[in-house]
């Protein structure tokens, strides 16, 4: 069954972290968007959309709070 809400990232506010990645149970989640900023960092995106169980274990991660959940877009 697939999740009904996704989670969407703010790259303005996003520090690049990785707690996000680091809390996915389910590892959909990928450090790898890179060029948002001069820093070249690697960003999270949702990189098996598939897998995810909308369960917004990452939005809780994160310190900054660049992480909603959205609802998914069919």
């Amino acid at each position: 069954m697939a999740a009904k809400q996704i989670p969407v990232f703010d790259y303005m506010i996003c520090v690049a972290c990785g707690l996000c990645d680091q809390a996915c149970p389910v590892s959909c989640l990928e450090l790898s968007k890179c060029d948002v900023d001069a820093y070249k960092k690697a960003y999270p995106v949702l990189a098996a959309e598939q897998r995810c169980i909308g369960c917004a274990i990452c939005e809780k991660a994160c310190p900054v709070e660049a992480i909603q959940m959205a609802d998914r877009v069919a």
